[in-house]
């Protein structure tokens, strides 16, 4: 089994973990950890660790995503996008991103994604109906 996936029946509960940056947040930075801790919760997540870069990190995100991996959660829950620097693909290479404002869920990216393997169809419709494109012009 793969990180991050749980087995189809398993009862275990999903692990997230808060990545709070403090230049960012400011003085809000304490109420936005309790937000994102009680957003995980509400989605059903196990609340493990709220991660808080030290200020001279160069890699605040890496720095996130790296405890993120050793401690082998499902999610990474922020405040807003700002807080992976507007880049939720970053986090979604190998976790789902939670978002509390606004409530949005960014999905892990499936790497081994094969559309033949989910729909063998599509390659008889695309043999049977190839684009005209260009066929036109002849």
């Amino acid at each position: 089994m793969a990180n991050n996936e749980v087995a189809e029946g398993d009862t275990r509960q999903r692990k997230a973990i808060g990545l709070v940056r403090d230049e960012l947040s400011g003085l809000a930075a304490p109420q936005h950890a309790v937000t994102i801790q009680r957003h995980a919760r509400t989605l059903g997540y196990q609340y493990i660790y709220t991660v808080r870069p030290p200020h001279d990190t160069p890699d605040p995100i890496g720095y996130a995503l790296s405890i993120a991996t050793g401690l082998d959660v499902t999610a990474i829950v922020v405040y807003d996008l700002a807080c992976v620097d507007s880049q939720p693909a970053r986090v979604c290479e190998d976790f789902d991103l939670e978002t509390v404002c606004p409530a949005t869920t960014w999905a892990r990216v499936c790497e081994d994604f094969d559309l033949e393997t989910v729909c063998p169809a599509t390659t008889w419709a695309r043999a049977q109906h190839p684009t005209s494109i260009g066929a036109r012009a002849q």
